[in-house]
C-alpha cells in the first residue's frame, strides 16, 4: 500500500511507545512524537508598562526576564490554528524550513535592490 509520509506522521523511531501529551487546542491526548510543539517567549510585563520599569530601575541595562511557553497541539487544532498547513504531494518531502528559504529571499532582494540603487538604476 503507498505511504502518505516517510515517518508516518510520527517521530518515535526506535521506541515502541511514546507518552501522551495534552493539546492545548481541544484538550484530547495526542502522542508526544505526533503533537505539534511550539515555543512561545514573550515577556513579562506589555510594551505599555515596559517603559516605566525601565525608568524606575536601578541597574543600567536590565533585562527583564522572559516567559517561555511550550504549547502542544493535536494535528487538527494545528491545522485550524495555520500553525501547520498542508503542502503538495511535491512539495510534501521536502524538509528545508519554510520560513528560513522566505528570509533567505528577502535578504536576496533587499543585497540586489541597494545595489540597483547605488548604480542608479530602478529599484525592484
Amino acid at each position: 500500500m503507498t505511504v502518505k509520509r516517510r515517518n508516518h506522521g510520527r517521530n518515535r523511531h526506535g521506541r515502541n511507545h511514546t507518552r501522551l501529551v495534552n493539546c492545548d487546542g481541544c484538550g484530547c491526548k495526542p502522542p508526544k512524537d505526533k503533537a505539534i510543539k511550539r515555543f512561545t517567549v514573550r515577556n513579562i510585563v506589555d510594551k505599555s508598562s515596559l517603559r516605566d520599569l525601565t525608568d524606575a530601575c536601578v541597574i543600567d541595562n536590565y533585562e527583564l526576564p522572559k516567559l517561555y511557553n511550550k504549547t502542544h497541539y493535536c494535528v487538527s487544532c494545528a491545522v485550524h490554528r495555520k500553525t501547520v498547513r498542508p503542502r503538495s504531494k511535491v512539495t510534501r518531502g521536502e524538509r528545508a524550513n519554510p520560513r528560513a528559504l522566505l528570509m533567505e529571499k528577502y535578504r536576496k532582494q533587499a543585497a540586489g535592490g541597494d545595489a540597483a540603487a547605488a548604480a542608479g538604476g530602478p529599484a525592484k
